[in-house]
């Protein structure tokens, strides 16, 4: 599976996507919200996770991006947060939202 990475913290991208490196998928990493949709509008990625505070364009605004100008195939996209207060419409613009510490297990189920 091409996955997409998208955390300003680099250690976080390359970690995660070592891990899904790992387990047998491709992943790109990406860190600024900009790139991320550079990446998702040329190239067919099945998944996408996305940092919601990233520098300049946040991860809510490429998620809303892609339900404003979607991308075929449309990726499945995940959103990795530390913030507790995201709410039900942050919710909406993701398929799955992941809070940040997550285990693997989460990751996996994603």
């Amino acid at each position: 599976m091409n996955v997409l990475v998208v955390d300003d913290n680099e250690f976080v991208a390359d970690s995660l996507a070592f891990l899904l490196d790992c387990i047998g998928h491709r992943a790109v990493m990406a860190h600024d919200g900009e790139t991320a949709l550079e990446l998702l509008h040329a190239g067919a990625f099945e998944l996408a996770f996305l940092d919601e505070n990233l520098p300049g364009m946040k991860g809510s605004a490429v998620a809303l991006s892609l339900l404003d100008t979607p991308v075929f195939p449309r990726p499945f996209v995940a959103s990795m947060t530390g913030d507790s207060d995201s709410n039900e419409e942050f919710a909406r613009l993701f398929d799955v939202c992941l809070q940040k510490p997550f285990s693997s297990s989460c990751l996996l189920a994603a």
